[in-house]
C-alpha cells in the first residue's frame, strides 16, 4: 500500500508540473467490474487485459491522468517552441502530441529511479483504435472520484467542477486502489489534485435540480442537432463550438477553474490561430477579446467616438485632472484606464487587438490626481475593484487613491443636508447620494476643483436589468424618454462645494451615437466566450467590448448602494426605530399633517431628515405642490412657466421634473403615472389603485 501511494506521488509530482495536475488512482480490475455493472449496453469490448508480464496479484493498479486549466501555459510553451522550429506554424493535433510527450518523457525519467514504471502501460484517452479505446469518465466513476451529470453527459470533480479533461490511463505492476469509500486503507492512494488530495468517494449522480437538468438537455439536443446537420471532416464544425460549450458554461458560471476564454475556445474549436495569437498576446501582453473575429464596425466606432470625447478633456486639462469618483464599475473603470490605440489588425491573417502594457501602448489618456472611493461595509465590492485598478494605474495615471472606510451611521449625518441639495426624501436617491457626497466632501477637503464621474452610462448603453426584457420598440421609446428627462445628483452635490463635474457620458455624441444602437449591440451574453452561461446577460455590452483594456470590462452591474455597502439601509437597518404600533402612528400622521404617504421605515427615516431640511414644513420645499385637499396648485415659490410639467406625484403631491416621468424624484414614488413600459402586465394600473386605497386607508383612522 505504502509503495501504491509513493508511486502515485511520484508520478503525480512529475506530470503536475507539466500541467496533467488530476490523477485518479483506482485498480484494472474495478475498471472492469464496473463497465459490466454500470452499462446500459454491453461495454466489454473496453476492458483492459493484466499485461503477462504482470505479477499474480488480486489486483493491479490503474492510473488515469487529466489536466486542469493549469495545463495552458505549459502547453503554450510546446507551441511556442514548435512555431519557433517550424517557422509560425502549429503541426497537427498539438495537445495529444504535447500530452504523449510529457507523460513517456516523464516514465522514462521515472523508470530510472523507479522499478514501477518500467513497464507500465499507456493508454491513450485520444486514441480510437479497437483495443487501444479507453472510456475515461468510466475510470473516474468507478474510482468514485467524480459524479456524473446525465443531462450534461460531463463529469463533476469536487474541486474542479465540469473544468477537467482525461487525456491518458496507466497500468503499473502494483496492487490497485480495489475497495473505495468509508473502509478504505488509510495507506492507499486517494485522487490528487495539484498535490492535494480530493474528496472520496462522490455520489454517483449530480444534485442538480431539475430546472438546470431541462436547461442542460435543452442545450445538449441543440448541439446535436447542429452538428448532425453540418457536414463534418471528423471534427466538430467551427461555427458549433458555442453550442457544445454551453452546457458546460451553464453547469457552473464563472466557477474559479474554468478554463480561460481562449482555452475554451481552442478546446471546443481545436483552430491553431487560437494557439498561434494566443502565444504572440501573452510575449507582447495583448488583448485576446478577438482572437477569432475581428470587433464589428460599431464597436470600433464606440470606441472612437468616447476616445474623441476623452482626448478633448485631456487636453483641456493638460496637467491632469484633479479627481474621479472610482466606484470601479464598468463606467469608471473605462474612464481611468481607455487609451487612444485603435483596434489594430496584425499581418498574420487580421488578427485584431490591442496592448494591455499600461506603461506603454496602453497609457491611459486621463491623468488624477485623486481618485476617491466609499466603503461603508466591510464586504462591499467597489474597494476591491478600485484598489486592483490603482494597483495598475498608480505612478501611471493616478497619483493617489482613497479608500474613505466609514460607517452607516457617519453617512447618515449628512441625511438632512444631502435631502435639501437634492430636494428630496427618496430613500433609493439618498442611500446613493448620501455615498457621493462622502466622496465629494473629501475631494473639497483635499482642494479639487473639477472631477469625472461615469454617469449616464448606464441610461444611454442600457446598463440597468429592467432593461433587458423590454421588447426592441418599447427599449427604444424607454430610451428617448430617459435621455430627455435624466438627472444626475453628483453635480447638484459638488456645485455647493464649489467643484465642476466632468461626466464624459453625457457627451451629445456619446448620447447620438448611442441611439444609433440595437438592443442587441447594448444587452447580450459575455464575449468571445459566455462564461456566465446561457442564463449570464450583460448590459453596456458594446462598451464592455469596445474598451478590453478596462480591469471590469465583465463586472455585473451593481448599483452605488450595493458597492459602496449602504444596501443594508433597506434590509431592516431601520428597523429598531420604530415597533409596528410606532410605524404605523407615524404613517397615520405624515399623511395627515403633510399630505406624504410614508412606504417604509427607511422611507421614514428620510422623510424626517428632508422635513429637519425645511424647518419642519413642506412649505419651504423650493417646489410646486398640488394639495388634495384644496385641490389647487401651491407654488412654493416657483411660479408655473410654459415649461412647467403640471403633473403631480400622487404619492407626495410635488409637481414631477417631465411631463412623462413616472418616477417621483421627491419621495421616490413609482409608479405616478401609467405608461407603456410600466403597464405592459397591469402592474402600473394596480399599484397606483393600492395606493389610493392606502392613503383612504389612513386618512379614515
Amino acid at each position: 500500500m505504502l509503495e501504491q501511494r509513493q508511486v502515485c506521488r511520484l508520478l503525480h509530482s512529475a506530470l503536475a508540473a507539466k500541467g496533467l495536475d488530476v490523477l485518479i488512482p483506482l485498480s484494472l480490475e474495478s475498471y472492469n467490474r464496473y463497465l459490466e455493472d454500470h452499462a446500459a449496453s454491453p461495454l466489454t469490448r473496453f476492458q483492459l487485459p493484466v499485461p503477462e508480464s504482470y505479477g499474480n496479484k488480486p489486483s493491479h493498479l490503474l492510473v488515469l491522468v487529466g489536466n486542469s486549466r493549469y495545463l495552458w501555459n505549459a502547453f503554450l510553451d510546446f507551441v511556442q517552441l514548435e512555431m519557433h522550429q517550424n517557422e509560425g506554424r502549429v503541426l497537427k493535433d498539438p495537445v495529444d502530441r504535447y500530452v504523449k510527450q510529457t507523460v513517456n518523457d516523464s516514465l522514462k525519467e521515472l523508470a530510472a529511479n523507479c522499478k514501477a514504471f518500467e513497464d507500465a502501460n499507456v493508454y491513450w484517452v485520444a486514441e480510437t483504435e479497437p483495443g487501444k479505446m479507453i472510456l475515461a469518465q468510466k475510470m473516474a466513476l468507478a474510482a468514485r472520484a467524480v459524479s456524473h451529470c446525465p443531462a450534461s453527459q460531463l463529469c463533476l470533480h469536487p474541486v474542479l467542477g465540469p473544468w477537467m479533461a482525461f487525456r491518458c490511463a496507466l497500468v503499473l505492476d502494483i496492487e490497485g486502489v480495489d475497495s473505495i469509500g468509508e473502509d478504505m486503507n488509510e495507506e492507499q492512494a486517494r485522487p490528487l489534485i495539484r498535490g492535494e488530495e480530493s474528496a472520496i468517494p462522490q455520489p454517483g449522480e449530480c444534485s442538480h435540480d431539475g430546472k438546470l437538468h431541462k436547461l442542460l438537455t435543452a442545450q445538449m439536443e441543440k448541439a446535436f442537432a447542429q452538428s448532425a446537420a453540418t457536414p463534418r471532416n471528423g471534427r466538430i464544425p467551427p461555427g458549433s463550438w458555442r453550442a457544445w460549450a454551453l452546457p458546460r458554461l451553464s453547469l457552473a458560471p464563472n466557477h474559479p477553474e474554468m478554463y480561460s476564454s481562449e482555452q475554451v475556445l481552442y478546446h471546443y474549436t481545436k483552430d491553431v490561430r487560437v494557439l498561434q495569437r494566443a502565444v504572440r498576446a501573452r510575449q507582447e501582453n495583448l488583448c485576446l477579446d478577438y482572437v477569432r473575429a475581428p470587433p464589428s464596425a460599431k464597436i470600433v466606432e464606440c470606441r472612437r467616438v468616447l476616445q474623441t470625447v476623452l482626448c478633448e478633456i485631456r487636453d483641456r486639462f493638460p496637467d491632469g485632472i484633479d479627481a474621479i469618483l472610482l466606484s470601479a464599475g464598468l463606467d469608471t473603470s473605462i474612464l481611468s484606464e481607455a487609451s487612444e490605440q485603435d483596434f489594430a489588425a496584425a499581418k498574420d491573417n487580421e488578427f485584431t487587438t490591442i496592448s494591455l502594457d499600461k506603461k506603454g501602448k496602453t497609457r491611459p489618456i486621463l491623468r488624477f490626481r485623486h481618485a476617491l472611493t466609499v466603503q461603508a461595509d466591510p464586504n462591499a465590492q467597489d474597494a476591491v475593484f478600485a484598489t486592483n485598478i490603482f494597483k495598475r494605474l498608480g505612478n501611471v495615471s493616478i497619483e493617489q487613491h482613497h479608500v474613505l472606510r466609514v460607517t452607516l451611521d457617519d453617512l447618515l449625518k449628512s441625511s438632512s443636508e444631502v435631502a435639501r441639495l437634492l430636494c428630496t426624501c427618496d430613500p433609493m436617491e439618498l442611500r446613493n447620494s448620501l455615498v457621493i457626497y462622502e466622496a465629494l466632501r473629501e475631494a473639497a477637503d483635499r482642494g479639487v476643483k473639477h472631477l469625472v464621474t461615469g454617469d449616464a452610462a448606464d441610461e444611454v448603453f442600457c446598463g440597468y436589468s429592467f432593461y433587458h426584457g423590454m421588447t426592441e420598440e418599447a427599449l427604444s421609446k424607454y430610451r428617448e424618454r430617459i435621455t430627455a428627462t435624466m438627472q444626475f445628483t453628483t453635480a447638484k452635490l459638488a456645485r455647493e462645494l464649489g467643484i465642476e463635474v466632468i461626466s464624459p457620458y453625457l457627451d451629445a455624441r456619446i448620447v447620438d451615437f448611442s441611439k444609433t444602437l440595437s438592443k442587441s449591440d447594448m444587452v447580450g451574453e459575455r464575449t468571445p466566450v459566455p462564461r456566465d452561461g446561457e442564463q449570464g446577460v450583460h448590459g453596456k455590452l458594446i462598451l464592455r467590448q469596445a474598451f478590453p483594456e478596462s480591469f471590469s470590462q465583465w463586472r455585473a452591474k451593481e448599483p452605488i448602494e450595493a458597492g459602496s455597502g449602504t444596501t443594508r439601509l433597506r434590509l431592516g437597518y431601520f428597523d429598531s426605530h420604530w415597533t409596528e404600533e410606532e410605524f404605523a402612528e407615524q404613517q397615520r400622521a405624515v399623511i395627515r399633517e403633510h399630505g406624504v404617504y410614508i412606504r417604509d421605515r427607511e422611507h421614514l427615516y428620510f422623510f424626517q431628515a428632508f422635513l429637519r431640511a425645511f424647518h419642519g414644513d413642506l412649505a419651504n420645499v423650493p417646489r410646486r405642490r398640488f394639495n388634495e385637499s384644496t385641490q389647487l396648485v401651491e407654488p412654493h415659490g416657483q411660479e408655473e412657466t410654459m415649461d412647467s410639467p403640471n403633473v403631480f406625484c400622487p404619492g407626495c403631491g410635488f409637481e414631477l421634473s417631465h411631463p412623462k416621468q413616472d418616477f417621483c424624484v421627491t419621495c421616490g414614488c413609482w409608479p405616478t403615472c401609467i405608461s407603456p413600459t410600466n403597464d405592459t402586465q397591469g402592474y402600473a394600473t394596480q399599484a397606483l389603485a393600492k395606493l389610493k386605497s392606502e392613503k383612504e386607508r389612513l386618512l379614515q383612522h
